[in-house]
């Protein structure tokens, strides 16, 4: 059954663009409620609205492309983060088995995707990290993230952490609020953009001359 619902669900992906449209923020939507359906998450919309502390009929307001209202940024990355989350913890007892830590140390959950722990590890303030448990064989390919995806956890790293702000982040990005959250989603789930490396050191440096005058 999940099989099937993951083959229909290939053809709800959003179209990408640095600003996106009214209807495109639609479509990325639905996207994060098929989702949540399929990883249980969240099967129907009351559910999922009740993750943003919206009304069922909010959401569906939401999802109307006729209806001027528009799901806010913040909240639609909280149901993407809902089902990663949910996604990563499937099966209960995965064949490659990945630790995932607050900043802490504390342990968080323990997920079967590289690109999952990364992104948990990154909402944990920017600070979290993950381990692969060293006793299963595990192919070298897999150790290691993307160069791709290093990008896009770098990305969510500064803004988890507070570094730097959405509005500096589109800036030099050169994006709106919504294509951000595109930029830090990665596989299963879409990864048909990821920043560019000039645009993460001007945000890194920011990030960097902030603190050090913080200090």
């Amino acid at each position: 059954m999940r099989a099937l619902l993951l083959s229909k669900n290939k053809g709800t992906m959003f179209k990408y663009s640095n600003h996106m449209s009214p209807g495109q923020v639609v479509d990325m939507l639905n996207h994060a409620l098929n989702w949540l359906k399929i990883t249980g998450a969240a099967p129907t919309v009351a559910a999922a609205a009740y993750l943003i502390s919206k009304a069922p009929r909010t959401l569906e307001a939401y999802r109307a492309k006729s209806d001027p209202r528009q799901i806010s940024a913040d909240d639609l990355l909280k149901l993407f983060g809902e089902a990663i989350w949910t996604f990563g913890q499937q099966p209960a007892d995965p064949i490659m088995p990945i630790t995932v830590f607050d900043e802490s140390g504390q342990v968080l959950t323990r997920v079967h995707s590289i690109h999952s722990a990364s992104f948990i590890a990154d909402c944990t303030r920017g600070s979290g990290y993950y381990e692969i448990n060293p006793s299963v064989w595990v192919p070298i390919y897999l150790r290691d993230l993307p160069e791709r995806t290093v990008r896009k956890s770098r990305l969510r790293r500064l803004l988890f952490s507070g570094a730097v702000t959405s509005r500096q982040a589109c800036e030099a990005l050169g994006c709106c609020g919504y294509a951000l959250i595109a930029m830090m989603l990665d596989t299963p789930f879409v990864d048909i953009a990821a920043p560019e490396e000039k645009a993460l050191r001007a945000l890194e440096a920011m990030a960097t001359e902030s603190m050090g005058e913080a200090a």
